[in-house]
């Protein structure tokens, strides 16, 4: 069971939610920014409170259908990003509204109000982790990256690799080869 909570988008925001769920006495869900994932299903009377607490520290559950298409924005950027590499980053809100149904203004404020950032932050996000996935398991070159998720140059994709996790793709690419190393290690032992 997921339940997307609006305003709830910094560290301080989720221990709020941990301590009144522990209050409610409810197994440990995973907390992340703008989202409980339940282990198991709450009882209406147990949502009902825990929608009550909240309330009162400022947060607001998301309604059935809201919550429903923060998945499907979610899902949409995983598509744009995996499955149509082509598609340029100006094309982005024309297939959301295709795909999704509603203006792009009501997707990126309900999305920017869950999850505590705008929409085309968390797509350069998402596209930073398409970037380590292709550094870590293809045999890309960073200009070839570049090439293929729209980057001017691979010096403009290395600039917000490094503005996003603080390492250059050189580097993270050499990460690559000390994994490889440790895993051969462990297979001779």
């Amino acid at each position: 069971m997921k339940i997307y909570i609006k305003y709830m988008v910094s560290l301080r925001c989720k221990k709020l939610v941990g301590t009144e769920l522990k209050k409610l006495g409810v197994v440990m869900p995973k907390i992340n920014q703008g989202m409980v994932e339940f282990q198991e299903e709450l009882s209406a009377e147990q949502e009902a409170q825990f929608q009550k607490r909240i309330l009162k520290l400022g947060f607001e559950v998301l309604d059935e259908t809201n919550s429903k298409l923060l998945d499907r924005i979610s899902a949409s950027i995983t598509d744009l990003i995996y499955k149509y590499p082509e598609m340029s980053r100006q094309e982005y809100p024309n297939y959301l509204i295709e795909k999704l149904g509603f203006d792009y203004s009501e997707i990126t404020h309900l999305f920017s109000e869950v999850h505590g950032i705008n929409l085309p932050q968390y797509i350069v996000i998402q596209e930073v982790e398409r970037i380590k996935e292709m550094l870590l398991y293809e045999d890309l070159k960073v200009k070839e990256i570049a090439e293929i998720l729209h980057y001017r140059n691979g010096a403009q994709l290395t600039y917000v690799f490094k503005k996003i996790t603080g390492l250059t793709p050189f580097y993270y690419k050499k990460l690559k080869k000390k994994r490889l190393e440790v895993l051969n290690e462990n297979k001779q032992e």
